[in-house]
């Protein structure tokens, strides 16, 4: 009888590198500054002729804790900015031994760090989605939660989202004063980030002298927009700041159906600087958002944490916040 193929193991690299079991547990968990670069090699080289993964059940019964980090998000609608950032989270952490998995908070933040605790995570990354109780919790049992969120870092989240709607709103007055419009996103999910954008731009139409601005939600339906749009002030310019591209592309469907001109009767600008948005005629002026700032910082932070070494470090290709000129302002 055959006998069946099985996973290599810890010990059959050993023996294919010529080292000891303990020496192959150090260098492909992280542990290798010890070891001679003509070690490290030869143990990287014996686990991937023999494809050998290490055992995250077996780590987790001698450290209580699994490989994995867990990425908590507020329960809503992903863009591409989200998106970005959580392609760039996994291939980093697993640069260092570690795999990523997504888990969207509830509403009782209880019941949440119960079912994070029940995972043994490795480390957890915080967007946004859990109060200073749930991180005192989860640092109870060893588990580390980053990015530091407290006092003033808070901002890394929040403070984005007004100098979007800054950037937003001087585009939409580039013609001259106009009736600013946030433009949030209908969906069923909760908008975690929109209260915030909406304050930014509120604010800078104070500091421009011009009405307080309305906040509507727009459904990226054809229809349900266009009676949307048909509720607002007529015989005035208007400027829509939407809440992304999609959200800014109903607009200016919604628009063209009601014969509003753009840009003169309306300008429009998004957030996310879509290949869609860019195919639109008239082509959509929006925010292009770089998140490999964030990301950088996310992950030193969770190095320093965990005490290993960081992944080759990247750069987040220049300004996190910039105007894609387009022909909607």
């Amino acid at each position: 009888m055959t006998r069946p193929a099985r996973p290599a193991t810890a010990a059959d690299v050993a023996t294919r590198a010529g080292v000891s079991r303990a020496t192959v547990s150090h260098i492909l968990n992280g542990r290798e500054e010890r070891f001679p670069e003509e070690t490290r090699t030869r143990v990287r080289a014996a686990a991937e002729a023999l494809d050998y993964r290490p055992s995250p059940a077996g780590r987790g019964l001698v450290t209580g804790r699994s490989d994995t980090i867990v990425v908590v998000m507020p329960e809503t609608t992903i863009g591409q900015n989200l998106q970005n950032a959580l392609e760039r989270l996994g291939d980093d952490a697993a640069g260092m031994g570690s795999n990523v998995v997504l888990r969207f908070a509830g509403t009782d933040a209880e019941r949440t760090v119960t079912a994070l605790l029940g995972l043994r995570p490795l480390a957890v990354v915080d967007f946004g989605s859990l109060d200073r109780a749930a991180r005192s919790r989860l640092a109870a049992q060893g588990v580390p939660t980053v990015p530091d969120l407290t006092g003033a870092r808070r901002g890394r989240l929040h403070e984005p989202q007004k100098e979007i709607a800054e950037l937003q709103v001087a585009e939409l007055t580039k013609r001259g004063d106009r009736q600013i419009v946030y433009a949030s996103v209908s969906d069923r999910r909760p908008d975690p980030y929109g209260p915030a954008r909406y304050a930014g731009v509120a604010a800078a139409c104070e500091r421009r002298g011009l009405a307080t601005p309305l906040s509507v939600p727009v459904p990226v339906d054809l229809e349900p927009a266009v009676k949307v749009l048909r509720e607002l002030p007529s015989g005035v310019p208007l400027g829509v700041a939407a809440y992304n591209d999609q959200v800014a592309l109903a607009v200016l469907a919604a628009a063209a159906r009601l014969r509003r001109t753009v840009p003169d009767d309306l300008t429009v600008v998004g957030v996310d600087a879509t290949d869609v948005g860019q195919l639109w005629t008239p082509r959509l002026t929006t925010i292009a958002v770089d998140m490999g700032t964030f990301v950088n910082d996310v992950m030193v932070e969770l190095a320093a944490a965990l005490g290993r070494r960081m992944p080759r470090r990247r750069t987040g290709g220049g300004q996190m916040l910039q105007v894609v000129a387009g022909d909607t302002t």
